[in-house]
């Protein structure tokens, strides 16, 4: 008994430690809530797209999004879209790191006349390895923790 006790308190201890790396949807129609202002990520030189969710608006929604290099060319592309992911509000974006221990940043803003729910996308390109790191600010509002 004790056993099992010690076992189910220790994977539940294992799986809040590694949500986070589990918390990145790939799915377009299912996206992960942001539940803090900034999201972090690593590039792998994958191809692979993420997808997440937050209320954007009224206002002025900005996002920053920061890469740094730890081999080579590295970056990832991102666009902003309605919560159906059909239309685009921010396009064709990307940071870019140019070699192995530089960084990137862009940085972009859009007004919103009404509140909405706003889908994320980020590609990360498919060479170089390194990290990214989103932050959202202005009019937006975060899901809770453990909402999905």
């Amino acid at each position: 008994m004790k056993k099992s006790l010690l076992l189910a308190v220790s994977l539940l201890v294992l799986f809040a430690a590694t949500g986070s790396a589990f918390a990145q949807s790939t799915n377009r129609d299912h996206p992960t809530p942001f539940t803090s202002d900034e999201i972090k990520g690593e590039l792998k030189g994958e191809e692979i797209e993420y997808f997440y969710s937050f209320t954007a608006g009224p206002g002025e929604v900005t996002l920053t999004v920061d890469v740094k290099s730890s081999d080579g060319t590295t970056g990832t592309a991102f666009e902003l879209l309605d919560s159906d992911a059909n239309k685009v509000l921010i396009c064709c974006e990307y940071a870019q790191a140019d070699s192995t221990g530089t960084s990137g940043r862009d940085v972009k803003s859009i007004k919103l006349g009404k509140g909405q729910t706003v889908i994320l996308h980020l590609t990360p390109f498919k060479y170089g390895t390194g990290t990214y790191r989103v932050r959202i600010s202005g009019a937006v509002a975060l899901a809770e923790h453990g909402q999905r």
